[in-house]
C-alpha cells in the first residue's frame, strides 16, 4: 500500500510513495502529527539524481524492520530539495553546524517544532565506514526522546542559536586575497595528502571545493593548491583522468569511492530504471 507521497508530483518523492516507511510530505499535516503525538521527526533531504539517497533508500527505507522502527517513535517526512531549496539550506547548514560538512541524502532528527537536535548525511544499513548503523542511531535517538529529552531539547536550541548567529545572507561585495586565504587554509588540513580528496571514507565528489581550489590557484599560482586539487593517485589504475590545462584531475566529479583510496567506485545510474 503506498503512503502519502504517493499524491506528490515530484519524481523523487514518488520514487518513495511504496516504501514502507509512512512518509509524508513537508507541511501542516506532517508537522501537526509530531506535536499531537510527541513524537521527534526524521527529515530526509534529497534528490532524484543523488547516488547514495538510492543506496540508503534500498538499504533502509525499503527494510520493513527499519520502517517500523521509523513508523512507531518518529514523524518521517520526505523532502525533495530541488522543490524546496529553502527548507534544504536551512537544514544543511544545521548538519554543518554540527558535523562539520553537509552533503545528501541529509538526515536530521527534529524536536517536534522544527529544532534540529541531531544530524548527518547517508547512514549504512550496518556499522563500517566508520559509521553507526542507521537503525541503532534510530533506536538510541528514540531512548533518549524517552529517558533524556531535555539533553536533546537544549542541543536543538543550541543549534538554532548558532544559526542565527551566522550571516547566511552574504552580500555583494566582492571578496579580498585575504578572504581567499582564510578559505584555503581551512580546507587544507581536511585534505588526504596520501590518498587524494577530503576525508576518510566513504569519499564524496566535493566539486564546488575543486572549482574554488582551481580559482585561487590561476590567481595565486601557488604550486601546493596543485598538490591539493590535482592529487594524482597512480596506485588507482581504476580511475581514468581527464585533461585540464596539461595537469592530470583524478575523476573524483563522477563517481564515489566506498573506500579511502577509492579503489571501490560507484559510476551513477541513478536516472535508469532499477
Amino acid at each position: 500500500m503506498p503512503n502519502r507521497l504517493i499524491d506528490e508530483t515530484s519524481p523523487y518523492l514518488l520514487q518513495h510513495a511504496h516504501n514502507p516507511v509512512d512518509w509524508y510530505p513537508w507541511g501542516a499535516e506532517a508537522l501537526q502529527k509530531a506535536q499531537t503525538e510527541d513524537k521527534p521527526i526524521f527529515l530526509s533531504i534529497g534528490y532524484a539524481a543523488c547516488h547514495w539517497c538510492h543506496v540508503m533508500e534500498h538499504e533502509s527505507f525499503e527494510d520493513a524492520e527499519t520502517a517500523a522502527i521509523l513508523n512507531a517513535s518518529f514523524v518521517a517526512i520526505k523532502v525533495d530539495r530541488e522543490e524546496r531549496p529553502d527548507l534544504d539550506s536551512i537544514y544543511m547548514n544545521a548538519v554543518v553546524a554540527m558535523t562539520g560538512q553537509g552533503g545528501w541524502p541529509m538526515s536530521l532528527f527534529l524536536t517536534p517544532d522544527g529544532k534540529p537536535f541531531y544530524g548527518g548525511t547517508y547512514f549504512p544499513n550496518a556499522r563500517h565506514y566508520n559509521m553507526p548503523a542507521f537503525k541503532d542511531v534510530l533506536n538510541a535517538i528514540a531512548e533518549a526522546w524517552k529517558n533524556r529529552r531535555a539533553e536533546l531539547v537544549s542541543g536543538g536550541a543550541r543549534v538554532a542559536q548558532a544559526l542565527e548567529q551566522v550571516d547566511l545572507g552574504g552580500d555583494d561585495a566582492p571578496l579580498d586575497l585575504r578572504t581567499l586565504e582564510q578559505a584555503v587554509s581551512q580546507m587544507q588540513p581536511s585534505f588526504d595528502w596520501g590518498e587524494g580528496g577530503w576525508g576518510g571514507a566513504p569519499k564524496f565528489p566535493q566539486p564546488m571545493a575543486l572549482e574554488f581550489l582551481m580559482r585561487v590557484y590561476a590567481r595565486t599560482r601557488d604550486e601546493l593548491l596543485v598538490q591539493d586539487d590535482y592529487k594524482d593517485a597512480r596506485q588507482n589504475g581504476a580511475r581514468r583522468d581527464v585533461r585540464s590545462a596539461g595537469r592530470r584531475i583524478p575523476s573524483l566529479l563522477d563517481r564515489r569511492g566506498l573506500d579511502r583510496i577509492a579503489a571501490q567506485n560507484h559510476i551513477p545510474r541513478t536516472l535508469s530504471p532499477r
